[in-house]
């Protein structure tokens, strides 16, 4: 497919997200930087985001439109192009009273729990939400980044344990801080944490 790379809306320490045209429509690439060792391992974590994105076919999730490996970085071109993400949104309305965002907050409430619930019943843990990893467009939100995602089959297989790594902690249940046992509630408690912010 012919891409024409159009702008950088954001940035981090291994990857990019680029606004990007594909034949007159608009898409967003998450383009990540491959290490050079445990390249294989890095390639298997990122295929495996894709594969959980493909499993949730959802009006509230990203989709992915296509894959490509290109030098050292692969890269997900996804859609749609968001306007912003949560955080960048609520940080423009700045206040819970303010008209647009009280207008739509109960919109949003309704919308992400179910979506969760959605997640949790194909068996998926997100294990990373936060108002970063939430996105907005056309008064939307959508569920992105499932990088730190992890699939289960069963309740059993829903648990983790062990050192949680690279979590923001102001979204963390305590059992996540506390490197204990945990499961969805672990998501439902970062979601909370989404609402709490939307509210106040």
């Amino acid at each position: 497919l012919p891409i024409k790379t159009l702008e950088t809306v954001g940035t981090g320490a291994y990857a990019a997200v680029e606004k990007v045209d594909i034949c007159g429509r608009l898409y967003a690439r998450k383009s990540i930087l491959l290490p050079r060792y445990n390249r294989k391992r890095a390639r298997e974590t990122l295929q495996n985001e894709v594969a959980i994105i493909r499993k949730l076919e959802h009006p509230h999730i990203v989709r992915v439109l296509c894959t490509y490996e290109e030098s050292s970085r692969f890269a997900i071109v996804l859609e749609p192009l968001a306007t912003c993400d949560l955080e960048v949104y609520l940080h423009r309305t700045s206040k819970p009273e303010c008209a647009e965002r009280k207008s739509i907050t109960e919109k949003w409430l309704e919308c992400l729990s179910g979506t969760l619930s959605f997640i949790h019943a194909k068996g998926v843990r997100h294990k990373d939400i936060k108002t970063r990893n939430i996105l907005v467009k056309d008064g939307d939100v959508l569920f992105a980044d499932f990088g730190s995602s992890h699939m289960f089959h069963d309740e059993d297989n829903s648990i983790t344990e062990g050192p949680a790594y690279g979590h923001t902690l102001m979204y963390c249940s305590p059992e996540v801080v506390e490197w204990q046992k945990r499961g969805r509630a672990a998501d439902v408690f970062s979601l909370g944490c989404v609402f709490t912010e939307l509210l106040t």
